[in-house]
Formats: structure tokens, C-alpha cells, sequence
């Protein structure tokens, strides 16, 4: 298949080098599987990638963090255009179309929060090229109709989780939803210590109250252990939430990493405990999640969201449902004080948990080639939808 990939141009995609960026992380690893197995894909993103297929720069240099949004519209439109004139048989677009978007307000406090609408007539016309769209984002805050004014213009989708699926239900036609494709992380890039000490806890993710680093952070004072954090403060409501609601909480032995690379990351993982994944929210896929189970290490994560299904019996799941967890919280509140005392009650169910069980599990469902074979299948569909859509106009 020729295959034009439409990537963010906020962060560079930079594989192995990737400090931060779940999207980009998303479209290294599968656009290098993809070339293994012959495709022939391009890949339109900013001009310092990295990535083993062609590269096609929108911009020199990606925009960075805080930048105006019409310069991300105007990198996105070029992507299409240039994607278009290379006649390919699928684009796959992990955007979500940001050229016909409008952002009219960003509403982000201690996480990130903006009203964004889509003008279809906006959207370009790609000549009967069909586009996939990843969901990479919950549904919640403007997604949903976003979602919605793409179905009915005629472009596909791929979920990331069976949970994300469902929550996005009523949001588009069924018949182009092409199917759930679980995100991959390199497998083979990451391994187990059988005989690691495990004498610290470990969080990695961005700084905000939906991934809720402080209930970690006093999970981990509550069983007596030191915590480590790695993760992304760069932006305001970031500084904000790290500013109240970290800072003042680590203790002496405690430690803020800042950026790590991806060698420090799996080290740091693969040495742990646990990795904590304390989300307010429903994580529609935890990219954290899966390299910590790579590692071999369990992850201690609530009984919400995609986790379920990953995790599995191969972590520590914590019953919420009944805590009326809130990821717009601006403080601490008694339910979150209650998930703190729950999630510290069940640690202890660590110790039964061999690393070979997580890390089999993250080989069985996460690998590049599980990932790959997922992405093939949609597109399959997407050019057989599209060209029995052409077929029924000229019957028409």
C-alpha cells in the first residue's frame, strides 16, 4: 500500500530519541514496522523527524509548545495537500483534521481544556482518497461533536481501547468505525530485571490533575516508599498544578526527574516496584501503561477507562466507581483522600505479581507487528469502503 501519514508538528517525531509525545511515539513505531513490510509511506511532519520512511517537512522545525494554533492549521492544510498530490491509497491522519478547526477558547486551568469546533467546509477534499482518523483522545470537552462533523463528512476511524470505542458510541456512523488497534511500544527495546531490588515507586506523564501525580506521590508516602517522577511541566496549567499540588509533597527521598530519554525511562522502569498510574480520569489508552509492562514491572492504576482491559490480572486495579473521581477538581478532595487510602490498602497485592506476567502480556497485545497487523486491516477496509461508496454513486 502507499500510505501518507499526517503527523502533529508541535513535538518532532524522533523514535528512540522521543523524550516526550505519545501521538509521535504512536506513528514512529508503526510507520517503521510499516516500511518492514514494504509499504511504501511518507510521512508529513516537521523537518527535524526522525523516521525511516520518506519525510515530508510541513516546517522546518517543529512549532513547540504554546504556539499560535493557526500556524498548526496552516502546517496541517500543507500536509494535506502535499499527501493528496502523492496519490496514495490511504491517508491516516492523527490530527483529526486540526486545518478545519477553530479554537475559540482555551479553558485550561491544571489541565488542558479548550473549546474547539470543526467547520466541515473547511475540511479539503481529498478526491475519493479515503481518510483514517485516530482517536488518540478521550471523549469528553469538544471531541464528541468533533467527531460527529467528521463521521458525517465520510472520513473512518480507529479507536485506541475497546473502552474508548464505546464512550465515543454515539458520536459517528458505525459503518466507519474500522476497528480497535491497541497502540504498540517496542518490545524488544524494553526488558525485565528478575533481580531488581524494586525499593522505589515510579510515575511518568504529564503534569496535570487528570493523571493525578499527588495521589501517587502520597500513595507513596503512605507504604513508606520513595517516589519518582518523570514527566512534561512545560506548559502554564502544568507549572500551575506542579507549582500547588506537587512541590509542597516531596518528601527528602523523593525525586522530580524532569524529561528523561528513553534508555533512562526503561531503566527507571524496568527497576521499579510499580508503576503508578493514578488518573482521575478514563484513560482511552495508557502508552505509560504499556512500556511499564514491557519492563516487566505491574502498574497500580484505577478500574476506569482502558486500563481494565489492559492491565488485566497482570497489575493492581483499584475500584472507583463508587468515589466520583473528578479530573476538573482544583483541590484536594475527600474522594481523592479516599482513593489515596484505597489505593495504599491494595499495594501489598504487588508481591504476587511475577514480572513475566505483565510482560507477556504487553508482547501478546503491543507489539509493533500486533499493532501493524491492525492498521493493515483498517485501511483495507477504509479502500474498500470507499470504492464501494464511488461504485453506489455511479449506480446511483
Amino acid at each position: 500500500m502507499k500510505i501518507c501519514i499526517i503527523g502533529p508538528v508541535v513535538i518532532p517525531i524522533l523514535g528512540k530519541d522521543q523524550k516526550y509525545g505519545g501521538i509521535e511515539t504512536v506513528v514512529s513505531i508503526a510507520e517503521e514496522e510499516m516500511v518492514k513490510r514494504g509499504h511504501d509511506v511518507y510521512v508529513f511532519a516537521s523537518g527535524d523527524s526522525k523516521v525511516t520512511s520518506k519525510l515530508v517537512a510541513t516546517t522546518p522545525k517543529a512549532l513547540g509548545q504554546g504556539v499560535s494554533f493557526a500556524k498548526e492549521k496552516e502546517c496541517n492544510r500543507i500536509a494535506y495537500e502535499l499527501a493528496i498530490a502523492e496519490r496514495p491509497d490511504v491517508i491516516w491522519d492523527n490530527t483529526l483534521a486540526v486545518h478545519a478547526q477553530e479554537m475559540r477558547e482555551n479553558q485550561s486551568k491544571f489541565l488542558f481544556k479548550a473549546d474547539i469546533i470543526l467547520h466541515p467546509n473547511e475540511l479539503i477534499d481529498t478526491g475519493g482518497i479515503p481518510v483514517v482518523q485516530t482517536w488518540h483522545g478521550p471523549a469528553k470537552d469538544h471531541l464528541p461533536k468533533l467527531i460527529r462533523d467528521l463521521s458525517e463528512a465520510g472520513q473512518y476511524f480507529v479507536s485506541i481501547s475497546k473502552d474508548q470505542a464505546r464512550r465515543y458510541l454515539e458520536c459517528f456512523d458505525i459503518k466507519n468505525h474500522l476497528g480497535t488497534v491497541y497502540n504498540a511500544v517496542n518490545t524488544d527495546f524494553y526488558s525485565v530485571n528478575y533481580n531488581k531490588k524494586g525499593d522505589y515507586l515510579l510515575w511518568v506523564g504529564r503534569f496535570c490533575m487528570e493523571k493525578g501525580p499527588h495521589i501517587a506521590v502520597e500513595v507513596a508516602h503512605k507504604v513508606g516508599m520513595p517516589i519518582k517522577l518523570i514527566g512534561k511541566k512545560a506548559e502554564k496549567h502544568e507549572t500551575d498544578y506542579y507549582d500547588k499540588f506537587i512541590a509542597p509533597r516531596l518528601g527528602p527521598n523523593d525525586e522530580y526527574l524532569g524529561m528523561s530519554t528513553l534508555d533512562e525511562k526503561a531503566k527507571l522502569m524496568r527497576n521499579a516496584k510499580a508503576v503508578m498510574m493514578t488518573n482521575l480520569w478514563a484513560e482511552p489508552f495508557g502508552l505509560v501503561v504499556a512500556e511499564a509492562m514491557a519492563s516487566g514491572t505491574p502498574v497500580v492504576g484505577p478500574a476506569l477507562g482502558s486500563l481494565t482491559e489492559m492491565i488485566d490480572k497482570t497489575g493492581v486495579l483499584i475500584p472507583v466507581e463508587d468515589l466520583g473521581l473528578n479530573e476538573n477538581d482544583t483541590e484536594v478532595t475527600e474522594s481523592q483522600l479516599k482513593y489515596i487510602d484505597r489505593i495504599a490498602k491494595n499495594m501489598k497485592r504487588l508481591d504476587s505479581i511475577p514480572p513475566q506476567v505483565p510482560r507477556k502480556r504487553a508482547e501478546f497485545l503491543f507489539s509493533p507487528q500486533h499493532n501493524v497487523d491492525g492498521y493493515e486491516e483498517a485501511f483495507a477496509k477504509a479502500i474498500f469502503f470507499k470504492e464501494d461508496e464511488k461504485k453506489g454513486l455511479i449506480q446511483y
